[in-house]
């Protein structure tokens, strides 16, 4: 019962802190993020194998979930300005600058 209170509320502030947030910078930084990438196509395609049953975030590990719900609230107040200077310091090689 515990576990399933747990990713109950991790799920929420994924959902909380990047689908209800009306800041689309927030949703680009998160999505783009790397290991948020590998965690979501993995999750995708087991919701597809599953005929789309549910949503991709009901197929995600605890580990999975908390690895997403910590990049949410990394991600949540991002700015155009913040988003746009990380994604060029990647383009450029330069690892993320997580101060913002």
């Amino acid at each position: 019962m515990q576990k399933r209170k747990r990713i109950s509320s991790l799920k929420d502030t994924i959902i909380k802190n990047i689908e209800e947030n009306q800041n689309s910078w927030a949703k680009a930084a998160f999505y783009s993020d790397e290991d948020v990438s590998k965690i979501m196509e993995r999750l995708i395609n087991e919701w597809e194998r599953n005929n789309q049953e549910g949503i991709p975030m009901d197929y995600a590990t605890e580990e999975e979930l908390e690895v997403l719900a910590e990049k949410s609230e990394e991600y949540k107040h991002y700015t155009q300005e913040t988003f746009v200077r990380t994604m060029m310091k990647k383009s450029m090689g330069y690892s993320e600058d997580k101060s913002k």
